[in-house]
């Protein structure tokens, strides 16, 4: 499905509380409190979501965007978009899929496609800077240097999203689209081997320790661009704390409820 302003201001209604927890996959997750976890609007990411859901914590938004994913947990990504609310999935998701799922997908989930390709020549960075001159929800920032990727964020997902090689990038930008007042990442970690705090069954290799910088440019950038409240539950996590500030569950606890 497309999403359009009508749709966000639909959701935005459908708000719990004034902000929102984004609930990822690394260990530190486990940490939050689960009564703090049933008073937010919580958006959970690929394999998290099953810890939501054996815990009945409601799940706003689910959002998946890495391909192989879905691709290898099919039965799983069903169920959990099945209990979220909504369901946000991005373009390589699609890719995956046969003739049959994508229709499905597309009749079900909300799209997120790319605002720009993390690679390419000099007509592509041309084209970019032109689309972040006539559109200010969008941020692009092209090097001069051919082997310096990309690096962008959307503050309104009707005109996409930019990956940044996480799950945890996208989710911000839906969250940051919906206007919640603090956002706050759980289990943002990127420490070591980056592993996951589930157990899969068809378990997929992490990118993420070798995507590190690339996802750390990311963050620096949104935190230099973006004047929103975002914050971290992790005491472990690789982003560092003048990027994304460190909050404790005290604090995530002093906030307005609907």
């Amino acid at each position: 499905m497309l999403i359009t302003h009508e749709i966000l201001n639909g959701i935005m209604g459908e708000r719990v509380s004034d902000d929102c927890i984004i609930y990822l996959s690394g260990p530190s997750s486990l940490d939050t409190p689960l009564e703090i976890m049933r008073s937010k609007s919580c958006i959970c990411v690929n394999g998290s979501a099953g810890y939501l859901i054996n815990n009945n914590i409601p799940v706003f938004l689910y959002v998946v965007c890495d391909g192989s994913f879905y691709e290898n947990n099919k039965d799983l990504f069903y169920k959990y978009s099945a209990y979220a609310q909504h369901t946000f999935i991005s373009e390589d998701v699609i890719k995956r899929a046969n003739s049959t799922e994508a229709e499905t997908l597309l009749n079900t989930c909300f799209l997120l496609k790319d605002i720009c390709k993390s690679r390419g020549g000099i007509g592509r960075k041309i084209r970019y800077k032109i689309k972040t001159m006539t559109n200010k929800n969008l941020r692009i920032k092209c090097s001069a240097f051919r082997k310096v990727k990309t690096i962008a964020f959307s503050t309104d997902v009707t005109h996409g999203h930019f990956g940044s090689a996480t799950v945890a990038f996208s989710a911000l930008q839906i969250a940051i689209s919906l206007k919640f007042e603090r956002i706050i990442f759980s289990g943002l970690d990127l420490k070591g081997s980056c592993k996951r705090f589930y157990n899969e069954v068809n378990a997929q290799p992490t990118t993420l320790p070798a995507d590190l910088s690339f996802i750390l440019r990311s963050f620096s950038y949104v935190s230099s661009h973006y004047d929103g409240k975002i914050y971290n539950l992790s005491p472990q996590t690789a982003i560092p704390y003048d990027v994304i500030p460190f909050i404790n569950t005290e604090e995530v606890a002093c906030s307005t409820s609907y």
